[in-house]
């Protein structure tokens, strides 16, 4: 999207990054989480890609549990459920000789309200919402003759969320931090009986036990002009446009996403051209007046007086 788009009010990728904790168990075991905001055919998306050392992968499913019919769980199957269980497409999942990597994908609702016809906000942000506040780059600048230097920060999306997977109680199982944490399930509205549709992260794959969190990787990434710097990484798309990263860990520290460019200012280059434009006159009219030939009381005359001087001697009397 282009650099103006900067100036708006950005949803909330982090009204449902909390998915990024979707692999909150495989810290330093090479796993990371990347959430994209962008736009396709003018539908909005926020896109969740998880990549997995595919040893940590073996492992896991060396170890895995079985379901009710018997199975063990594969790592697809399980994302696929998780994502799938808050309305999530899959967009692609592969696996390499390094990972296994998955992409799925939600858009928002244009609506205002949730497809269960609920109201009071996207689909997005009523069912995967972890963290309430908004994406703004408030901007600032400074200013001289000829350009402007604007700056334009934000908290990063991931910000809090370490803490608000602390505080997860065992009773809870309606976000995604909750049901990697504590699995997904509901009670019998008569016996209180508890129905397991999925297990945590730990009980569908038991190798992770012991892991902590603290090093996985998270990743928002964003798309923008490619004339600008930032405190992410970036790398260059088609045309002008780039792809921003801005990478952290799970853990409790806060940090700020950044953009500066440079714009000129029109008045101070309209004064560089007048002045120029001055001077260049100036010149002008120095040099013809240096060359204009110098000329005589002579040359001024139509005739030279001395050659007819007799002139009056042969006026008639």
């Amino acid at each position: 999207m282009p650099t103006a788009a900067l100036k708006k009010r950005i949803k909330r990728i982090g009204t449902v990054c909390a998915i990024a904790a979707c692999a909150l168990a495989f810290s330093g075991c090479g796993a990371s989480v990347t959430v994209r905001d962008y736009t396709e055919n003018g539908t909005r998306y926020n896109m969740y890609t998880v990549s997995i050392d595919l040893d940590t992968v073996r492992k896991m499913e060396a170890s895995a549990a079985t379901d009710a019919n018997g199975d063990k769980y594969n790592v697809h199957g399980y994302f696929f459920e998780l994502f799938s269980g808050f309305g999530c497409e899959i967009v692609d999942s592969v696996y390499t000789s390094d990972a296994y990597t998955a992409s799925y994908r939600i858009a928002f609702s244009d609506a205002g309200a949730d497809s269960g016809g609920n109201g009071g906000g996207s689909f997005v942000s009523d069912r995967l919402r972890d963290i309430a506040e908004s994406v703004d780059f408030s901007a600032s600048y400074k200013t001289n003759p000829f350009v402007r230097k604007y700056v334009k920060k934000s908290a990063n999306p991931f910000n809090g969320i370490r803490a608000e997977y602390d505080a997860v109680l065992p009773n809870q199982s309606s976000s995604v931090i909750q049901r990697l944490k504590n699995g997904w399930f509901s009670y019998k509205e008569n016996t209180g009986e508890r129905i397991t549709y999925l297990p945590s992260v730990v009980d569908a794959f038991p190798y992770l036990r012991g892991f902590e969190p603290d090093l996985l990787k998270l990743n928002y990434a964003m798309t923008g002009s490619k004339r600008m710097s930032s405190s992410g990484t970036s790398r260059d798309l088609d045309g002008d446009y780039a792809e921003y990263v801005f990478s952290r860990y799970f853990d409790t520290t806060e940090s700020d996403m950044s953009f500066a460019y440079t714009r000129p200012v029109p008045y101070g280059w309209y004064g560089v051209a007048l002045a120029a434009g001055g001077v260049v006159f100036g010149v002008i009219m120095l040099v013809t007046r240096a060359k204009k030939p110098k000329t005589t009381l002579l040359d001024r005359f139509p005739y030279n007086p001395e050659e007819f001087r007799d002139y009056d001697s042969h006026l008639p009397m």
